[in-house]
């Protein structure tokens, strides 16, 4: 029966790990090889030497008197490279020892190689995007609030810190203060302003922040206040019940605020009512309750706010009486001097039963334009 003898262990580099495959030029990796004895045999391997070349054979780290290993056992070697140019490189692990047999006889030198591959960029040019800032006004009027936002925008890829935004012109200075701004994100800043005067004016805001500022210049339009309005009143009748609804028409161009709308028809006064504010190009309207029907003529009157000024407006109307055919109504009129009879402002309003009507319409008045003071 013959014996056959166990092949002594082979030493190989099971693997080999990078730090960073895809490493810049001036960069720092490290590459570890693990050096293994493989095999059934009793014999060891002494490492003496582990090296990291390149495919040209230039050196890039070295290790050396490592210890011995026995049958299975690894060992891992960090190595160092640094690379100053660009491109696909080839790395190769050189492994080189003595190899003993169980009986600590030498039985040679021994050699083995590995290799790895790793991919050299040149550094990326990092560039900072400074904040952007978009500025938004309203129609801007002359002694009338408006508001101007400003828009600051962060298209870095870092986010920005101690934002402090300063807007001025239009006869003042405001700031607005924010801690971060996060990368890619916005956030705006509001303002509200009162225009001094009419006109063409600069708009200036400025962003300071951690790394630096940036600013931006708007020349904008002030238009001159008009505190135009008109006010009407119609009378609706439901289940025996008689309302007063007063209508009042912003054609101006500021909003205007605390508008206060009373009336007198023959031999009686009109509820008094506020509305607090109309827009420009609207129209709002209120509704009392009346406790004696009017008929005949009637003035309707409103004062309000606009802007730092005052206004006020008067309407002429005439209520129709209870026998008056509400069949015949379709549309509001207005008396203008010179043209004849035309459409109101407000447009047909519709009676219910028990409505009034002033010679084929719910309410026939004429109008003054609003006028306010300065």
């Amino acid at each position: 029966m013959s014996v056959v003898e166990a092949s002594p262990p082979a030493v190989t580099v099971s693997s080999v790990s990078v730090s960073d495959d895809e490493p810049e030029t001036g960069d720092s990796i490290t590459v570890t090889p693990t050096v293994r004895l493989s095999g059934e045999g009793s014999g060891t391997f002494e490492v003496t030497e582990v090296t990291l070349e390149d495919a040209s054979g230039t050196q890039y780290s070295e290790a050396d008197s490592l210890g011995t290993l026995g049958a299975g056992d690894t060992i891992d070697v960090p190595l160092s490279a640094t690379f100053d140019t660009a491109g696909r490189t080839k790395l190769l692990v050189h492994v080189r020892g003595m190899q003993y047999d169980a009986d600590g006889n030498r039985l040679g030198v021994v050699t083995t190689m590995h290799p790895t591959y790793v991919t050299v960029s040149e550094p990326s040019t990092e560039t900072e995007t400074p904040p952007q800032l978009n500025v938004d006004t309203e129609d801007l009027v002359a002694g009338s609030e408006s508001t101007v936002t400003v828009t600051v925008s962060n298209g870095d890829d870092e986010q920005v810190t101690d934002l402090s935004l300063r807007l001025s012109g239009l006869g003042e200075n405001q700031t607005r203060i924010q801690p971060e701004l996060g990368a890619h994100n916005s956030t705006t800043f509001t303002f509200d302003v009162t225009p001094p005067e009419a006109g063409t004016h600069s708009l200036d805001a400025t962003l300071t922040h951690a790394d630096g500022s940036v600013s931006t210049n708007e020349s904008v339009t002030v238009q001159s206040l008009n505190g135009e309005a008109v006010v009407h009143a119609t009378t609706v009748t439901e289940n025996g019940s008689t309302d007063l609804r007063y209508h009042v028409a912003n054609h101006g161009n500021a909003p205007i605020e605390n508008v206060v709308v009373s009336g007198a028809a023959v031999g009686t006064a009109l509820p008094t009512t506020v509305i607090q504010s109309v827009e420009p190009g609207t129209t709002e309207t209120a509704t009392v309750e009346l406790n004696e029907r009017p008929t005949g003529p009637a003035t309707i009157s409103a004062t309000y706010d606009v802007g730092s000024t005052t206004g006020s407006t008067d309407q002429s109307v005439r209520f129709a009486n209870e026998t008056a055919d509400a069949e015949s109504a379709s549309q509001a009129t207005t008396e203008t001097p010179g043209s004849g009879t035309a459409p109101a402002t407000f447009g047909a309003v519709p009676l219910l039963t028990g409505g009034v009507v002033a010679a084929g319409s719910i309410i026939g008045y004429r109008s003054w334009r609003g006028r306010f003071d300065r």
